[in-house]
């Protein structure tokens, strides 16, 4: 049978694409060969003549899994600078929606523990992005409170740490609680006795 002068590549996003999701979800760690290449609909011993690894697999879903979020979050904030666009990223990542959508959510708060315990090349993927995420988040950070590079890198840790707690207790109402005092926190010119600017 003969395939297009493509196959390999579709094949090789395929998997990548089941890989992404399928982390987000089980975890780097619960997740399986056989269960990401039945996730893609090819069979497990055709893995690796894509992958030399699972780290590499992790390393290449981190990548699209970023990209994507970054589309997702700055989208439609083209324009946008300083409390106006903080606004409207803190309200998009510290959400219900966020918090349930896992598979199609952001992967740090589900992946950073195990990228932490993974291969250099996974970690090195990691930061390379996560330093233009900072650099993003500075360039339209307002800068009434502190130096924009260190605010920036506070948002950031507060939104992974907020979703992986809101995903991780049992109780919703503690949950929406976590993700509203992050939100809070996230802008505190808009707190209640929020120091003059």
């Amino acid at each position: 049978m003969r395939y297009a002068a493509n196959h390999k590549e579709r094949t090789h996003a395929r998997i990548v694409e089941a890989a992404s999701r399928l982390f987000k979800q089980g975890g780097y760690g619960g997740v399986g060969v056989d269960s990401v290449m039945k996730a893609a609909g090819l069979t497990p011993g055709g893995f690796y003549a894509h992958f030399r690894s699972k780290d590499v697999l992790l390393a290449e879903t981190l990548p699209l899994a970023l990209r994507r979020m970054r589309n997702w979050l700055f989208r439609g904030l083209e324009g946008e600078r300083g409390l106006s666009w903080l606004r409207v990223v803190v309200r998009r990542y510290l959400s219900r929606t966020h918090r349930d959508a896992v598979a199609e959510g952001c992967p740090m708060p589900a992946l950073t523990p195990e990228v932490a315990r993974a291969g250099a090349l996974a970690r090195e993927t990691f930061e390379a992005h996560l330093r233009d995420l900072v650099a993003e988040f500075e360039a339209r950070m307002p800068r009434t409170l502190g130096p924009p590079r260190d605010r920036s890198l506070a948002t950031i840790a507060l939104f992974v740490g907020g979703v992986m707690l809101a995903r991780a207790v049992k109780d919703r109402k503690l949950s929406g609680r976590i993700l509203r005092a992050c939100r809070l926190l996230a802008i505190p010119e808009e707190a209640p006795h929020a120091p003059p600017s």
